[in-house]
């Protein structure tokens, strides 16, 4: 078996893969910055326990963070109680995926996870999009090329600034909604924060579209991205697992 771990800014998603590299099991946990590799162990210790897993089953662990102070707890936890080393993503593995100058960041490992993905299931060319903490676009060609993306606030984020920065207005939860016309303040902030993520969508995937000049597939992943698939006609393909794809193939390029 092999572990992957992808550890989101909110979430973090467990993923155990059989031996022939297909999803068994995942689970979701809340993201915990100052949690101890022996904390995290008993969290996922009681995942394992209702599976019948013992963390001697496993041969391989992949870690996929952009918390980074998350990564020194999460390599204990390889080393302490799966007694491995841990494949921890970045730009200085082999990934498959070409970033060019003058491209100058180091791509994040989300990012990264989501081209890979992206590649592995046939997508491409195409605009993969992934609603996190943040919503990532990313344009990566045939050949792997990366080619560009934008990086904006997520929903959550957008709902909390109104929350944390208007004395008045009450945290809400997230929702899709059927009239933009709500009638008390939080429907009319749920159709604020619902059509102004479309909006954002759509306006950002038709600019990327134009510049680059041909159309091409618009993959979804993340949390949030069902949200969308009523209300938008530029969306292709939804998959929630391609992040965790990626992560295995990364794996397979690298063990």
């Amino acid at each position: 078996m092999i572990c992957a771990l992808d550890v989101g800014n909110t979430n973090i998603v467990l993923g155990v893969f059989d031996d022939d590299y297909t999803l068994k099991y995942s689970w979701r946990i809340a993201t915990d910055a100052s949690k101890t590799e022996d904390e995290l162990y008993v969290i996922i210790k009681s995942f394992f326990k209702d599976k019948e897993i013992s963390f001697d089953f496993f041969k391989g662990v992949v870690i996929s963070s952009v918390v980074p102070g998350m990564i020194f707890a999460l390599k204990l936890l390889s080393k302490k109680y799966f007694g491995l080393e841990p494949i921890v993503v970045s730009n200085a593995i082999n990934t498959g995926l070409v970033v060019p100058e003058p491209y100058t960041s180091k791509l994040g490992a989300d990012r990264i996870v989501d081209i890979v993905g992206a590649k592995v299931s046939n997508y491409l060319p195409a605009i993969v999009v992934d609603f996190g903490t943040a919503t990532t676009f990313d344009y990566v060609d045939e050949n792997m090329i990366y080619k560009g993306g934008v990086i904006c606030p997520g929903i959550n984020i957008s709902a909390d600034a109104l929350y944390q920065k208007a004395a008045q207005l009450p945290r809400v939860e997230i929702e899709r909604v059927d009239s933009s016309l709500g009638m008390d303040t939080i429907t009319q902030m749920q159709a604020g924060l619902f059509y102004g993520f479309i909006g954002q969508f759509e306006a950002i995937i038709n600019s990327m579209k134009k510049e680059i000049g041909k159309d091409v597939k618009v993959v979804l992943t993340g949390g949030l991205a069902k949200l969308l698939s009523k209300n938008s006609k530029q969306i292709d393909i939804i998959d929630e697992e391609l992040t965790l794809k990626g992560i295995i193939e990364i794996y397979k390029l690298n063990k």
